[in-house]
């Protein structure tokens, strides 16, 4: 039996269970704009809906079984929500209120996606099976129901995800580790020296911020990292404005780059356009 296969939902446990086993925290389900809820898993504001985050700490999805790929020992489902949501919106099967729900849905869904990319965070997942709706079929369900429900045990991850178009690969395993100069040299066999004068400190926070915003990938040529040794994607951090100016250890004046182009950064005769390009690049980043 193959993995997809172990995979298949066989039981309909109610989502409420599934949601908090996966940790997220489900006490606001007892609650609703009328005041507390007689049954919380009957929650409309939660129960319906395709993904939930619990900030900081993982992001859950429901994928449907069949839509499970499987290929050279690798677990995945290709999807793009954005796509979904406009289907959703352009339908004329639907009712304007289940165009309005299903685009809310598949919205927060993508959300979800970029947001467990962002923050690097594991995704667990909810396998369901059941009747999908196909908005290109009239005689198709006008909602999709997930009669059969599992909690996959092993976490997932996103393996790309494009932010303009939503196209996404959410792949089964765990999610990447990125790792930079420093914790190469951490890492490294320490050696015994002295140091005199100001030590400019560098936060890991602010590092490891900006290597999860780069997801493995050069900011300023695109390159994809190199895999380490053990296994995990190395970029080296770049204060765009250095310290020694002045900049401030905040993950606005951090870029994350490939070694060539961090030596660039410091030493290229293009120097200052870089920065510039690095700068320009990062303000627009967080002015989303």
């Amino acid at each position: 039996m193959n993995i997809k296969d172990g995979l298949k939902p066989t039981t309909s446990p109610r989502v409420i269970d599934l949601v908090a086993a996966a940790g997220v925290d489900v006490s606001p389900w007892a609650v609703s704009k009328k005041g507390p809820v007689k049954v919380p898993a009957s929650n409309p504001a939660y129960c319906y809906e395709w993904a939930y985050i619990e900030p900081d700490k993982l992001v859950l999805l429901n994928l449907w079984w069949h839509e499970i790929q499987e290929a050279n020992g690798q677990v995945f489902t290709d999807t793009n929500l954005k796509d979904w949501a406009a289907q959703l919106r352009d339908s004329s099967l639907l009712s304007p209120e289940q165009r309005r729900a299903g685009v809310r849905r598949a919205l927060r869904m993508d959300q979800a996606i970029a947001y467990a990319q962002e923050h690097n965070l594991p995704v667990r997942v909810i396998v369901g099976e059941g009747k999908p709706r196909d908005l290109a079929d009239p005689n198709s369900p006008l909602s999709s129901r997930m009669d059969l429900r599992l909690l996959d045990p092993e976490p997932w991850s996103v393996a790309r995800y494009d932010p303009v178009s939503g196209a996404a690969r959410i792949a089964r395993g765990s999610f990447p580790k990125y790792v930079d100069q420093f914790d190469a040299e951490s890492a490294a066999e320490p050696l015994r020296r002295t140091v005199t004068g100001d030590v400019l400190i560098r936060d890991p926070k602010v590092r490891a911020d900006a290597l999860r915003r780069a997801g493995g990938c050069c900011e300023f040529c695109g390159k994809r990292g190199f895999q380490t040794i053990n296994g995990e994607t190395y970029l080296e951090t770049h204060h765009v404005l250095p310290l020694c100016e002045g900049g401030p250890d905040m993950v606005r004046n951090v870029a994350a780059l490939c070694p060539d182009d961090h030596r660039k950064a410091h030493y290229g005769e293009d120097r200052d356009t870089m920065r510039a390009c690095l700068q320009d690049f990062l303000d627009e980043h967080y002015r989303r």
